[in-house]
């Protein structure tokens, strides 16, 4: 389903119990920013979504999740300018309007560019029990976690090919933490030496990673 495609879902449709919705491809219009409060209770959700930039707050452009109270599954993938089939090439990593809900456990991320902030955004959910990466570059290979960024609730964080070399962490900023899974992440430099003071944390695993 596309987005713009208005003929497939009317403007004003709500469909109120519906709890999930696999892979409608959005891409920025004035219809699309609240397309989601039609389906004010969905739980699971997977889209693709189209690069757009918005020029009144510099930043990419992303749908307004913040309303969906009942939605514990996302997963989102970026469909950059610059994207091939080895995943996004793009030099230039801007921030991103994020609105994700309070209730989300699980957030999966593929192709995306992000920056300390947009990291740091996420932290701040507070239920999230589940973060997988995948094909990201971080700005400038760098990921320095402040205090303030703390994953309250985190037990499983999974990298697969990210592009990050340099990796700080804070003493809390993992408290909760059970298993960290590295796949093809090669420019790592090292695993960050407070993960050894992580009580809760039962398993790391290296697969094709230094």
């Amino acid at each position: 389903m596309d987005a713009n495609e208005s003929i497939l879902i009317a403007e004003d449709t709500k469909l109120e119990n519906l709890i999930l919705l696999h892979k409608p491809v959005l891409s920025y219009s004035k219809d699309t920013d609240h397309i989601f409060e039609r389906f004010p209770s969905l739980q699971y959700l997977t889209f693709e979504l189209k690069e757009s930039w918005d020029y009144s707050k510099e930043q990419y452009w992303f749908p307004k999740l913040d309303f969906l109270t009942e939605l514990e599954n996302l997963n989102v993938g970026f469909e950059s300018s610059n994207t091939n089939d080895s995943g996004s090439s793009s030099t230039i990593n801007w921030p991103w309007d994020f609105h994700f809900p309070s209730s989300l456990k699980k957030l999966w991320l593929v192709d995306f560019p992000l920056t300390s902030d947009s990291l740091s955004t996420i932290a701040r959910l507070p239920n999230l029990e589940e973060l997988y990466l995948y094909r990201t570059i971080i700005k400038g290979g760098e990921w320095n976690m402040g205090e303030e960024d703390t994953f309250e609730n985190l037990k499983f964080l999974k990298f697969g090919k990210v592009a990050l070399a340099k990796w700080e962490v804070g003493e809390e900023s993992f408290p909760a933490l059970e298993k960290l899974k590295l796949q093809g992440c090669c420019d790592v430099e090292e695993i960050p030496p407070s993960f050894g003071d992580i009580y809760s944390l039962k398993i790391i695993k290296l697969v094709e990673s230094p």
